[in-house]
């Protein structure tokens, strides 16, 4: 499987000379309709071959890190936040505009503003469609960044429809996977999210191994 079509060679290496040896990891996951192909799972629609993830604390991801829910989500489907790189948006653009589209917060280097500390690693996902007949490429780039003391979450565009916040403990990041990884079993109310669980669920289970518990 061909894993590097949503990844940009210049853009990793850039992204490594700045941060550093930064671990890389590749997954295959067999997905099948809506996941993909329908309404609000079109994760690579739109020309978006990538992602951001944000992962964000107030000093200590031991103490909590931040988990959003979108009011079409499965109720229990808190999970951390992404955001999808347009098409000519570098990864750093786009985590600079999801950060403030969804919480109302800048990013920069000033002690009000939110701290990017640490380039956490990168997912590659080539996901085989049943219904769609190819196989879907994706990538999801996760970074540990510091909300700024005082900061308040104030979501500027509406059109993300984040419903509730929560802070939960690093330690507490493969709990929210197992719950995501099993939001659509057979017979539940949320059955047609159980591709989209699956997958989000990788997101939680990299980060908890990458942050100190």
């Amino acid at each position: 499987m061909n894993y590097t079509q949503s990844v940009e060679p210049e853009e990793w290496t850039a992204l490594t000379e700045i941060w550093g040896p930064t671990p890389r990891q590749e997954l295959t996951l067999a997905v099948d309709h809506p996941f993909l192909t329908g309404d609000h799972q079109l994760l690579a629609s739109n020309g978006r071959r990538a992602e951001i993830c944000y992962v964000m604390h107030r000093g200590d991801p031991t103490a909590g890190v931040l988990l959003h829910r979108k009011r079409f989500y499965p109720t229990e489907a808190y999970r951390l936040p992404t955001g999808g790189i347009h098409e000519g948006e570098s990864v750093m653009e786009t985590l600079a505009r999801e950060i403030q589209e969804e919480t109302g917060l800048t990013v920069g280097d000033r002690a009000d503003q939110v701290q990017v500390q640490r380039f956490l690693g990168l997912l590659a996902y080539a996901m085989p469609h049943r219904s769609a007949g190819r196989t879907f490429t994706f990538a999801t780039y996760h970074f540990l960044v510091k909300m700024p003391a005082g900061g308040v979450l104030d979501p500027q565009d509406p059109e993300e429809q984040i419903a509730g916040w929560a802070w939960r403990p690093a330690a507490a990041l493969d709990a929210t996977a197992d719950i995501l990884e099993h939001i659509g079993d057979a017979g539940s109310a949320w059955e047609t999210w159980a591709d989209w669980g699956r997958f989000r669920a990788l997101s939680h289970r990299f980060t908890a191994r990458a942050l100190p518990r």
